[in-house]
């Protein structure tokens, strides 16, 4: 960096607002394209970019005089795309545990419907038609739904695609749920 832009950062430090703006035209189209680089969400490079910008401008008395200054904003923004990578990573978990949830409540609750309720008499049913299950299929509901495993896991351990697991599992419980409507229709006659 030219001694312009140190002259324009340490106006910026001193409370020197307008002397920031030529500092992030300069560095802009380079931040982002970092950014772009590893952000999987085209949407949030512009955002991202200018949170860094904020923070480094919120915190220039961290900023050394004469070194990198695209640098230490690079190092900003990496922070900033792991810990939204991060924030990311939990919200898909939760919201693939909570669907396995709804799945299962809907299929109980299906199941109560059709059984009048007999929870005692479901829950039996449901262990007798699992242990009749083959035993891979045995072995893939419970890595799925007693652990429970994330399902790109699962999919990578056994080498298959997660998509190809998803109708699996669903066929596995599709038969699950027919074994245990039998079991329970033949309990009630």
């Amino acid at each position: 960096m030219d001694m312009d832009f140190e002259d324009l950062i340490s106006k910026a430090r001193s409370g020197d607002v307008e002397s920031y703006g030529p500092v992030v035209t300069e560095f802009q189209g380079r931040l982002r394209a970092f950014i772009a680089a590893y952000c999987p969400d085209s949407n949030q490079v512009d955002e991202l970019a200018q949170r860094a910008f904020i923070w480094a401008y919120e915190h220039l008395d961290q900023y050394q005089s004469g070194t990198r200054f695209h640098s230490w904003l690079k190092a900003i923004a990496r922070n900033m795309l792991l810990s939204e990578l991060e924030i990311q990573r939990r919200e898909a978990s939760n919201r693939r545990r909570y669907l396995a949830h709804l799945q299962a409540t809907a299929c109980r609750d299906d199941l109560s419907a059709a059984t009048g309720g007999d929870r005692a008499g479901i829950v039996a049913a449901l262990r007798t038609c699992l242990e009749s299950l083959p035993a891979e299929s045995r072995r893939l509901i419970s890595r799925r739904y007693e652990k429970p495993e994330p399902l790109a896991e699962i999919a990578r351990d056994l080498t298959r695609s997660e998509a190809g697991l998803k109708v699996t599992l669903f066929r596995i419980r599709q038969a699950l749920r027919k074994c245990v409507e039998g079991r329970l229709a033949a309990a009630e006659a």
